[in-house]
């Protein structure tokens, strides 16, 4: 009856005008049962909040890209500054090589110089069985020379080296055996120039200081040039019979002093040997 009374006043009983039948009652009870029953389900979020999780989101991972883009930048840097500091102490070490060369080369050719003094004051001193060996020994590397096939410039040279030789016999035949080892040793520089020609090419040419300066003169007018090589600077003209000194050579070119106090470089083609008269050398 309580119950009854409970829906009779409910505004059902009063949409029903106060009459409940029992299926009526029945029915409105197991409506309420289940939506008792029934959970309430959270609504989707909407479109604002999916926005503003995608924005989080998106916030998140550029924050940890860009972390990431900087810590790789600073690597790099660090990577950068590593290479630099080797870089710099390669360039310290070559520049300190470069010295060391420059200072043995210095060393080296000051060293030969001496010695090219000390023998020519040695063959001032000459005996005549000294004069004869070192014809000799210069005689049989020029046969040597001669043995094998010889390019137009070798051949100049030879020639060069066998008037120097015939000189050396000249002296040695009047008793001048300083003079005649001098011819001698002077006919020697041009046999090695001769063989170190044909043992090394032309990007690995050396300069080779003379042990015997060896007193020239211009076949022709000639350049006198600052470096060895037809496109090195010219320094000036040396006219034909021009007087020099070759004190060195590198492939093709001579290093000379001219009479006047010039150095340069000039084509060992285009002088000849002075035999003859002969100056004295202040060594």
């Amino acid at each position: 009856m309580g119950l009854r009374r409970l829906i009779a006043s409910s505004s059902l009983c009063k949409i029903l005008g106060g009459y409940t039948p029992g299926w009526a009652m029945m029915a409105f009870l197991g409506l309420s049962i289940t939506g008792c029953n029934v959970l309430v389900k959270p609504a989707p979020p909407g479109p604002d909040m999916q926005m503003i999780a995608s924005e989080a989101c998106d916030k998140e991972q550029c924050e940890a890209e860009r972390e990431k883009l900087l810590a790789e930048k600073a690597a790099q840097q660090q990577e950068i500054e590593r290479l630099q500091k080797l870089l710099g102490e390669k360039d310290a070490f070559i520049r300190n090589q470069q010295v060391r060369q420059q200072d043995q080369a210095k060393t080296l050719q000051e060293t030969s110089s001496q010695a090219a003094h000390a023998q020519i004051k040695l063959r001032r001193l000459a005996t005549r069985p000294a004069a004869a060996s070192t014809i000799a020994e210069a005689e049989i590397a020029m046969e040597s020379l001669k043995s094998s096939p010889v390019s137009d410039a070798e051949r100049l040279l030879q020639t060069q080296g066998q008037r120097l030789l015939a000189a050396a016999a000249a002296s040695y035949a009047e008793d001048n055996y300083a003079a005649a080892m001098d011819y001698a040793a002077q006919a020697r520089e041009f046999i090695d120039m001769v063989s170190n020609g044909r043992m090394r090419k032309a990007s690995d040419q050396l300069f080779v200081s003379l042990q015997t300066p060896i007193p020239l003169r211009a076949a022709v007018n000639s350049n006198l040039r600052q470096k060895p090589g037809l496109k090195a600077a010219v320094l000036g003209i040396l006219k034909k019979d021009s007087p020099m000194t070759a004190e060195g050579y590198q492939g093709d070119w001579l290093q000379v002093q001219t009479a006047d106090g010039r150095s340069g470089w000039v084509l060992n083609t285009l002088v000849e040997a002075q035999v003859g008269k002969r100056e004295v050398l202040n060594y």
